[in-house]
Formats: C-alpha cells, structure tokens, sequence
C-alpha cells in the first residue's frame, strides 16, 4: 500500500515528525471551544490552568476514526488522554470525541496522546438557509456541507440531523471544520466536517480573520458579523489586535443581536491564535490538515485556517501531478520561522476516500451492538459490511458481541451508517492493550469515594466499573448513576475492571439508534433507511 510523507499509520511505528509547538499555533478549527457547549456529555469545568501542561507533539485535523483516535489516518493512542473543550470563561470540560470532530492532540511523539482539544469552528442559531449550495448561516457565518470525500472529509451529521434537509432556522447547532476563503460570498466560509444538532447551547463560537477593526468603538468585522470586544477579555493578556488576525470569539447565549440589520455579537472573549505574539517556537515542526485558501503559485504561498504556507522547490509534494489549489485538502509539514509563517518540507494533496489511506474512516474496537452479520456498531459508529473484503483472520469467525475487529470504511451521504470496504478481525491472545469496548447496563453499587459501581448487563455478570477525571459524562452524573440504564465505552485493566472512558445514558448517543432493533421497529428502520438506497 502507499502512504504519504506522513506514513498515516499508529505513530508509535513512526519516525517522530512533530516537534515543540505552543497550543495556540495549532489551529485545527482554531482555539479552544466546541464539542461541549450545552453538551451533557460534559463534566463539571475546571480551570484551563489545572489542565496538564503540553506534550512536545501536536497533531491537528479531523477525526476520521477511533482505534484510539485517529486524526486524518493517523493514530494516536489516547485511552489515558483528557479529552477537553473550552468554555467562554476560559475553563476547562471533559467530552467524548465523534467523527467528524476537528481536534489538537498533544501526544510523546511515540504515539501517546496526553491531551486532546476539541475544536468547533462554530456554535449559535441557523439563521439563514442556502440549498441549492447546500449552505446555511449560523451566528453569523456561512457554513457549507461537503459531499465529495475527495474534497475533504463528508460532512458527518449528529444529534439528530441525517442530511442537511434536516437542518431549519432557528435550530442551535455546533459546526466543526475548516475555514476557506470564498470568492464568491468575499469571505470564509467553514468546509463542515461535522454539523450536530444541539438542544442547548452555553455560549456562542465564531473563528476568523479579523477586519475593518475600530479601536475606537472596539469593534471589527468577521466574515459579515460585527464583533463587539469592549467588554471582552482579550487572550493571551500580551496581544494587541490587528486586521488580518485569526482570532476565536466567544460570547454568551444570547450575546448575538442584530442592530441596523447587521449581525452583532458582543464578545465576552477573544482568543488570538496566529503565531505574532511569541505563541510559536521558532524552528519548530509541526503537521497541519485542512483547506486551503489565498494559494499564490507565483509566490509559492497559502494560508491554513490563518496559518500561512510557504512553498520551494524543496516541498515534497504528493500524489505527483495531483493539482493543488484554493479549497484543496491538505496535510502540510514544516518548520515554522520567527514571523509565524510555515515552510513546508511535506505536502500532500487528499484524494478520494477510496483510494487515499489519510482519507478514509478507521475503526477498531469491539463489536458493541450486532443487528446481524453486516450491520453493527463499532466505537459508537454504525458499520454496514455488506459489501466490506473479509481478511484472512476473519475465516471460521463468527461476528458477535465481543468480537474485536478492524474496519475500513468510506462515510456515506444522507446516513451516519459508514460503508466498510475491508474487514478484519483480531484474536483474544492478539488483542491491543486498550482494546475499547461498550457494555450496556444498569448501573448500581456506587461508591464515589473509589469511584467505582457495579454494571450488570441484562442476563450477564456484573462487571466493575472504575471512572476517574478523564471520564466523560452525557445524560447522567455520578450523583444519578444509582439503578441507571446506561452505556460505558472503556478498556480492561489489569483486575479486569472496566476503565470508562465515556458514561452516557441510553438513548442519549446517536448510535443508541442502532442498538439491537426489533424487526419492524423505528430503530430496525434506521438501518433499513440506508440498507434500501444502496
């Protein structure tokens, strides 16, 4: 098989290619947010500075698949990671991750994550529908969906949306994905990689450039939306604005108002993430995915989500004779000088998800619902193998609850049930360290102090369940766990205790829909939805 320069492959088989990064260089969506605004599946905030200190790796990019997790086809091995989000107030909350999701992950360069950011690009009220371009507004910022793999990432939809005819105004929603200037709306727009509905949201979250910035009345301009920072906390303390900064904006739920027929967000915080103010080491390394905008061939120049490029002769570039231009996906590598500006030494151009190994969705992990031999869920995404080329180590295999497996898979347009194309199945003595599994039960015998609690399966033993802070909450809390039907996604340790990683309540997830269906029922219709359009 090829690879690109990046060798997406577990980084623990790699040379390191990543090197000391402060976090706000890697913009991924840009900042901190998303992921757990108005999201159960946050735990209780803690402050941004109880949060452990970088690692000397980051990886930015989308999430296209968990084995651990897996970041534009490589993967880093994040059982033992905190998985966060950033709030308005600048504190700290534990989430799950999802596919689709844009994250920064600070890893040892050996394939060890210690912390995982989540990134939203956007969060606030659809205010504004666009379908024949497949566009819609929300907080004041264009937001497109993408249908073709070889553009970047499908848009993978959540919390209720399959597509976006599913989308209407007035919904709240949290868009992830990346920022690309269009010509046409003379402005960036966000390439969603993830569009989910929410029920509720805690603050408002909008990412771009900075324009038309007024000291004065401490205004600036952001792809059509007045920012209004006279009472916002600016961040780093050391930063100055200035036109043309990629900055993150957030504001409070009902911060975002129209006044003379503009859209106006107060601000009650304003991250500045381009690398002007000492926030990036120079001559550091670092491995950036996302789209690309203001490409100059003469110049040999573009801009990732604000980040600028620069090319040489030197650049590796691949697939050869691929063409690289505005709104192309990229994974880019270089080394960063004292104006913040990258020099790449590696680019490479995604392709379709059917024939680039960066590009296409990864799973590994245990069988945790099976409907039947084709259809079932693995690391919370419903798989359809129907179609999928069995390997060797599946022969004399009998797919069930349990049996740990890898799948590789395309995302499918309308569903959020992935197409594998391969399958392969791994053994009990071969099993990974951290094989992750998700066990359905009723919850009981609490102990907070220990932070553990019995997880009785319907017409199975019990199993002990252990939490600690890295564990993420969703539609229950350790005070309401007591006799609780619900879903834990962890690893064995060494007792044969069940390390959560995620608790949520049944129901509560997107892929609880596919969890064992009666024939006939709702649920069966889910799968049947997809399996009928093939």
């Amino acid at each position: 098989m090829n690879h690109t320069p990046f060798e997406p492959r577990q980084l623990r088989r790699l040379p390191v290619v990543l090197a000391t990064v402060s976090l706000s260089l890697i913009l991924a969506a840009c900042g901190g947010g998303g992921g757990g605004a108005g999201d159960a599946a946050s735990t209780p905030s803690t402050p941004v500075s109880a949060v452990p200190t970088p690692s000397a790796n980051l990886a930015s990019g989308t999430v296209t698949g968990f084995g651990s997790v897996i970041v534009d086809g490589v993967e880093i091995e994040d059982a033992t990671a905190k998985v966060v989000s950033e709030g308005s107030d600048g504190s700290s909350s534990t989430v799950g991750l999802k596919l689709g999701q844009r994250v920064r992950v600070e890893h040892d360069g050996k394939g060890t994550a210690s912390q995982v950011h989540v990134d939203a690009a956007v969060i606030g009220a659809v205010s504004a529908l666009d379908a024949a371009n497949g566009a819609f507004k929300a907080a004041g910022q264009w937001v497109k969906v993408n249908t073709d793999s070889a553009s970047g990432p499908v848009t993978v939809f959540g919390g209720g949306y399959s597509g976006f005819s599913d989308i209407v105004a007035a919904d709240l929603v949290e868009v992830h994905g990346s920022a690309v200037y269009s010509s046409t709306r003379a402005a960036y727009e966000i390439q969603a990689s993830r569009i989910e509905k929410k029920a509720d949201i805690n603050f408002v979250r909008v990412m771009g450039k900075v324009a038309n910035l007024n000291t004065t009345a401490k205004t600036f301009g952001l792809n059509g939306l007045v920012v209004n920072y006279a009472s916002a906390n600016l961040v780093p303390t050391v930063a100055t604005l200035a036109n043309d900064q990629f900055v993150v904006i957030w504001g409070g739920k009902d911060s975002l108002s129209n006044v003379a027929g503009t859209p106006t967000l107060k601000a009650n915080r304003v991250r500045v993430v381009r690398g002007a103010i000492s926030d990036i080491v120079t001559g550091s390394v670092a491995q950036l995915g996302g789209l690309v905008s203001q490409y100059s061939a003469s110049a040999g120049t573009l801009e990732l989500d604000g980040i600028k490029v620069s090319l040489s002769a030197s650049t590796k570039t691949t697939p050869v004779g691929k063409t690289l231009a505005n709104g192309s996906y990229i994974l880019v590598k270089g080394t960063f000088n004292d104006s913040g500006v990258l020099a790449a030494t590696d680019l490479h151009i995604r392709e379709s998800s059917t024939s680039d190994d960066t590009a296409r969705i990864k799973l590994k992990g245990v069988i945790s619902s099976l409907t039947d031999a084709s259809s079932f869920v693995v690391r919370g995404v419903p798989v359809d193998a129907s179609g999928a080329a069995l390997e060797s180590s599946c022969t004399g295999v009998t797919l069930a609850e349990g049996v740990f497996v890898n799948v590789v898979a395309t995302a499918q347009v309308g569903t959020d049930v992935v197409k594998a194309t391969r399958l392969g199945c791994v053994g009990a003595p071969q099993l990974p360290v951290f094989a992750m599994r998700e066990i359905k039960g009723t919850a009981s015998s609490i102990d907070a102090s220990a932070k553990t609690f019995k997880l009785t399966p319907t017409g199975r033993t019990a199993v002990t369940v252990v939490w600690n802070d890295n564990t993420a909450f969703a539609g229950v809390s350790t005070t309401t766990l007591a006799n609780a039907e619900i879903k834990v996604e962890g690893y064995l340790n060494a007792s044969g205790a069940l390390v959560a990683r995620k608790i949520h309540a049944v129901g509560v997830a997107d892929h609880d829909a596919y969890d064992k269906p009666a024939i006939g029922s709702a649920l069966a219709k889910a799968w049947g939805k997809y399996k009928d359009r093939k």
